[in-house]
C-alpha cells in the first residue's frame, strides 16, 4: 500500500480503545509494514516523522516490523517476511492474531489497465508528463488518483507514494 497514514491512526485508535475497555495489557499488538523504517510514510520520512512515531510507538507498547512482506494469513496467524536493505529476507515471522487490519496496495481500473504498458504501469495508472498528458497520447490527459506516481525513493521492499501526500509535498 501507499497509504501508511490510516494505517498509523488505525493502531493508535485501537491503542486507546483497548486502553479504554481495560483490555489493553492483555493484547499485544505488532505494526507491521513495508516501509524501510518507522515514519517513512512513503515520502523518505516528514520532517521528524521517524523519530516522532517511534516514540509514540515504544510509549503505547507497539511493537513492529519493518521491510516487511505479508506472506500469507491463515485462521489467526500472519505469516511476514522481514528484509534486508538489499532486499533480501533476513527473519520470517509467525503472528497470531484474533484481530487484524490490513490495507492492500492499491491498483488502477481494469479497464483502462488493459490498454496496456504504453498507457500505464505495472499497477494499472496512467503515466502522465509534466503537463499530465501521456507520453505515449498527447491527447489523454489523466488527474488525481488516477496517475502514476514514482516512488520518492527505492526501497528494498516497494512502497509507493501516497497521493495526497505527494501532492502536498510537492506544492511547498
Amino acid at each position: 500500500s501507499s497509504c501508511f497514514g490510516p494505517a498509523y491512526e488505525f493502531a493508535f485508535i485501537m491503542d486507546a480503545d483497548l486502553r479504554k475497555r481495560r483490555l489493553r495489557t492483555k493484547v499485544p499488538m505488532t505494526y507491521v509494514t513495508s516501509e524501510p523504517y518507522i515514519g517513512h510514510l512513503g515520502l523518505g520520512g516528514v520532517g521528524d516523522s521517524k523519530s516522532m512515531l517511534e516514540s509514540e510507538l515504544r510509549q503505547h507498547h507497539i511493537k513492529w516490523i519493518c521491510n516487511a512482506k505479508v506472506v500469507r494469513v491463515e485462521s489467526g496467524k500472519m505469516f511476514v517476511a522481514e528484509h534486508n536493505e538489499k532486499g533480501e529476507v533476513i527473519k520470517e515471522h509467525e503472528l497470531p492474531f484474533k484481530y487484524s487490519m490490513m490495507i492492500p496496495g492499491f491498483k488502477g481500473v481494469d479497464a483502462v489497465a488493459k490498454v496496456g504498458e504504453k498507457l500505464v504501469n505495472p499497477r494499472g495508472f496512467v503515466k502522465v508528463d509534466e503537463f499530465q498528458r501521456n507520453p505515449a497520447w498527447p491527447n489523454i490527459y489523466s488527474v488525481g488518483v488516477c496517475i502514476a506516481i514514482p516512488p520518492v525513493e527505492t526501497t528494498p521492499v516497494p512502497t509507493g507514494t501516497p497521493k495526497t501526500g505527494y501532492m502536498i509535498e510537492s506544492m511547498e
